[in-house]
């Protein structure tokens, strides 16, 4: 049996499906097979700051080569070979055919699993769902084990550290959760799960889980610690390379090429870890606000959010330089010089589409002090009109506070269509005294207490830096997940609707409607500054660098709710966000926090940027290996047997 390159797609699947029956091939063959990998020096990289351990680790020519003369009878080109972009033929299979799914004919051997496990050195997973213990019909079933996975069930840290597990299900399928968390007689099945799992260690079990994905044709996603909201990190039946213990950190030093301090960290390092390590050094770092997240992973890929963006710049922003395994297989280094088309393409347009980084250099600046404010007011005693004219006092002072580097994050919420409550939770004052800030806020506490609207909860706090800011603020028990019967909505509002009454006044009426209506608003006033000190030209969607509010409101989902009545709310709510999307014309939303059901999401999520992040997809990954939601060239997929407006990640991923 020897199969090359320009092998049709039928030919080279059943190759590798049948090797259990091949001559000379054997369990005793397979299972003298070890780990396929060659150390490299740590002085190797080029973007000139040294490889950690783990990217010293890597898959060569030399490799494969040596692979093949162990097992004769598999060719390079059968299992583990590099990607070439001039092999048409494994191309138009890659981009023209649907993935292989568990339940084909021609899905790899378990000798084919057992030898990918070999040369992974042990890694290989073979997927189960985290609530399986609580289904009788699983032979995993355990009562214990069940109410252990109960109890832990909304703790974020405890999924990220599960090979299968996100933190929120909806899109998924949600087919397979605690009982207890579940639609009445639930069960529990793969759905849009994973079949196996890459448990990384090193470069190398990367490289082989890429090679062996587009080669045999299988579905792959990637998974850090799981936040995603649209469900990104997971798919039916897929390959799942698992990123999450990948958590080296390595402070640069003041004194680096790069023109300030910086921190070189892996894919896994989470905020927590990372805000720690600034600390350790008198410095902090843009961070999203949960302490699971991977901050070289989809938080930076996606733009990064952040209480300390309008200050330094949005996440991506702050990366200096990648280490990434492309979709040929090959390890390479990203930054201005090298591959500069993929150093400006990463920096905000998605994870699980153009590569999987393994780390990043990261930028960090000097602890300063910060102040932070909370208070309430709610209408109390004023008219339902008076308590919205306090709302555009408040809306009016926005250009101010992100002039000033202040991050503001607040909500209003109403019962009983009048009965609105705003929420300041928190505003952050990066460098701003106590009385700084006070003065800041001064005319806004001035209008309202003209109008009637009284100040409640007031409390102004000071911090020594950042870490012990966020960690007063958004505490341990803040942090939650595994919940299914809601899904986010949002839209950037523009900084021009500022500068214009008439479009304010539009703005407000919109937020003021949604509110009224039962939905909470909840808004970041922010915007990123021009940072002379970092390379900003990045594919972050341009909306950002001229938005002044990143808002958010929610659909909720009945606990009885079948796949097309969720299928119907998210309708609903595609429609009832409409009057956003009217007032801030040509904007867009957060790839990292949108509706899965975004209209035109190419210009949404990526805007004018769209035409060239799609040519460098298929410059990149002419196979069509990497898929997520949403992501550039996501357009050309879809999942089968799917309802409208309800997405999941429960089918057969196939070309559109």
């Amino acid at each position: 049996m020897h199969c090359q390159g320009l092998c049709t797609a039928l030919s080279l699947v059943a190759a590798a499906t049948s090797l259990a029956y091949a001559e000379g091939v054997t369990n005793a063959t397979v299972a003298a097979i070890g780990p396929a990998e060659e150390q490299v020096a740590t002085d190797s990289s080029a973007s000139g700051i040294d490889y950690f351990g783990f990217e010293a680790t890597q898959l060569t020519d030399i490799v494969i080569s040596n692979l093949s003369n162990s097992v004769q009878n598999i060719t390079d080109a059968d299992l583990f070979s590099f990607g070439n972009s001039d092999d048409v033929a494994l191309q138009k299979r890659g981009s023209t055919s649907c993935k292989l799914h568990p339940s084909d004919r021609l899905w790899p051997s378990r000798i084919i699993w057992t030898l990918l496990n070999n040369v992974l050195g042990g890694r290989l997973i073979e997927a189960v769902p985290l609530s399986a213990v609580c289904y009788p019909d699983w032979d995993q079933y355990d009562e214990g084990q069940c109410e252990a996975v109960t109890a832990n069930w909304n703790d974020p840290a405890y999924l990220a550290a599960d090979p299968t597990a996100i933190d929120w299900p909806i899109n998924e399928g949600v087919t397979c959760i605690p009982p207890s968390f579940a639609r009445p007689n639930a069960t529990c099945t793969d759905g849009g799960m994973p079949a196996y799992v890459v448990n990384v260690t090193n470069v190398a079990q990367i490289q082989l889980a890429v090679n062996f994905a587009r080669n045999l044709n299988l579905r792959l996603n990637v998974k850090n610690s799981g936040h995603d909201f649209n469900a990104k990190s997971t798919g039916g039946g897929a390959l799942s390379i698992w990123t999450h213990f990948l958590t080296d950190i390595e402070f640069l030093g003041e004194a680096n090429k790069y023109g300030g301090p910086a921190f070189k960290i892996g894919s896994g390092v989470s905020t927590e870890q990372l805000f720690k390590a600034a600390e350790a050094h008198g410095l902090q770092v843009v961070g999203p606000l949960a302490r699971t997240v991977g901050i070289a992973g989809g938080f930076f890929l996606g733009g990064g959010n952040s209480p300390l963006m309008p200050k330094y710049g949005m996440g991506a922003d702050q990366i200096l330089s990648m280490e990434v395994v492309l979709p040929d297989g090959r390890f390479v280094s990203v930054d201005e010089k090298s591959h500069p088309d993929l150093f400006f393409a990463l920096r905000g347009a998605g994870p699980s589409t153009y590569g999987i980084v393994t780390s990043v250099v990261y930028r960090a600046w000097p602890k300063t002090p910060i102040t932070r404010l909370t208070y309430t007011f709610s209408r109390g005693n004023v008219t339902a009109d008076e308590f919205w004219e306090g709302m555009d006092s408040f809306h009016a002072l926005a250009p101010a506070w992100t002039e000033a580097g202040i991050f503001t994050y607040w909500s209003v919420a109403c019962t009983d269509t009048i009965d609105c409550t705003l929420s300041m939770a928190p505003q952050i004052a990066p460098g701003l005294s106590m009385e700084e800030l006070k003065a800041i806020n001064a005319p806004l506490f001035n209008n309202l207490s003209s109008i009637g609207v009284v100040v409640e909860n007031l409390n102004y706090t000071t911090f020594d830096g950042y870490l012990a800011a966020y960690e007063d603020t958004w505490t341990t028990d803040s942090n939650t997940a595994g919940y299914w019967f809601f899904h986010t909505t949002s839209r950037i509002f523009p900084e021009s609707n500022w500068k214009n009454a008439e479009k304010l006044a539009a703005q407000s009426a919109v937020l003021r409607g949604t509110a009224e209506a039962g939905g909470m608003v909840t808004i970041y006033y922010v915007k990123p500054p021009i940072n002379s000190a970092l390379n900003q030209s990045n594919a972050v969607l341009p909306a950002w660098r001229t938005g002044l509010a990143f808002a958010m409101s929610n659909v909720v989902y009945g606990a009885n709710y079948t796949g097309e009545q969720i299928a119907e709310a998210n309708r609903a709510a595609v429609k009832a966000l409409q009057p956003w999307r009217d007032v801030s014309p040509g904007s867009g939303t957060y790839l990292n926090e949108c509706d899965i059901n975004e209209p035109d999401f190419q210009h949404a999520l990526y805007g004018d940027n769209y035409a060239y992040l799609y040519m460098l997809k298929k410059k990149y990954d002419p196979w069509g290996l990497l898929y997520a939601t949403q992501a550039v060239g996501s357009e050309d997929w879809y999942i089968t047997g799917q309802i409208e407006y309800y997405p999941t990640q429960n089918g057969r991923l196939c070309p559109a």
